[in-house]
């Protein structure tokens, strides 16, 4: 198969238009469509549908479209590493990194960690993706992602690194929850207006299992996936949300939120690392694992910000 194809296919996909994706590669629409088509028979069916706005993604394209960025990704990382040669660690590795947790607060250090000790080795470091992490580890799109640990998945592995405990956070602007200061009950947290993610994220999953298990509802009027856009949110009293007390405190100045912990119910999971089962990790990438692990912090301790 020509993997300059599967190329093109994946710049289709992510721009929605043949036109603008041929200007991009700097060649014609009529020679990229022509690529699109002989995919597609190679496969047999239909990856793109063309409408008035653009293009759209069959249920086909988008199986090929999560293979395709894996194999491309494999393309890149064997060209680089058989650039560098010699004994020097070299590579594209690729780390996922879970949002709402203490994970992206770790891309800046392990970037300058990587460029001190392997300069060699290509990083690339990502937080969203199409499918969830550990489907992307599976398929070969990510080398290894730093996630809460959802349980068991088949094909992957994941290696506790640290426990993470949930506390509600809301905007200073707001009147406080409770009397008791940095302590809060399910109840009372009940009364508010919630900005989560989605409802495949384990930050979502656990919050709204726990008022369940409590007999009370959990009010999410908005579902808020970039970090920066539930930061703003949250400091202008937009709605509550639950974070780790790490995540919190990376994203928030200390006069820009109050920080409470559950009084009546813990609201924990577990941070892991995780890699494929049946793909050895490369070289390159069992050094950044390394990193990874020794640049995790310890839990922060509870309590809550100045307010």
């Amino acid at each position: 198969m020509d993997t300059r194809r599967l190329g093109y296919f994946v710049r289709v996909v992510d721009i929605g238009n043949i036109t603008r994706a041929a200007d991009s590669l700097h060649i014609t629409q009529s020679a990229l469509s022509q690529h699109i088509s002989a995919l597609e028979n190679d496969f047999k069916s239909r990856l793109l549908e063309r409408t008035g706005r653009g293009v759209e993604v069959t249920a086909s394209g988008r199986s090929l479209y999560r293979y395709a960025q894996g194999i491309i990704r494999l393309e890149k990382a064997a060209r680089i590493d058989l650039r560098a040669g010699g004994d020097t660690p070299a590579g594209l590795v690729t780390v996922g990194l879970a949002s709402y947790s203490m994970a992206p607060g770790l891309a800046v250090p392990l970037l300058r960690a990587v460029r001190e000790r392997y300069p060699n080795i290509q990083l690339q470091l990502i937080q969203n993706l199409t499918v969830v992490m550990s489907q992307a580890v599976l398929l070969g799109q990510v080398d290894m992602a730093l996630i809460y640990d959802p349980g068991y998945v088949r094909g992957v592995v994941f290696e506790h690194i640290r426990e993470e405990e949930f506390h509600l956070i809301t905007s200073a602007r707001t009147p406080p929850v409770s009397s008791r200061g940095d302590t809060v009950t399910l109840k009372e947290a009940s009364r508010l207006d919630f900005l989560m993610p989605s409802e495949l994220h384990t930050v979502r999953r656990i919050t709204e299992a726990a008022f369940h298990a409590a007999g009370l509802h959990c009010s999410v009027v908005a579902e808020v996936e970039p970090d920066s856009v539930l930061r703003d949110a949250v400091v202008n009293g937009l709605g509550a949300t639950v974070l780790p007390l790490s995540a919190a405190r990376a994203h928030f100045a200390p006069d820009e939120v109050r920080i409470y912990r559950f009084a009546d119910s813990r609201l924990y999971t577990a941070m892991s690392l995780c890699t494929c089962e049946v793909q050895p990790l490369s070289h390159a990438a069992a050094l950044v694992a390394d990193l990874v692990r020794t640049l995790v912090p310890a839990p922060a301790a509870p309590g809550r910000k100045p307010v």
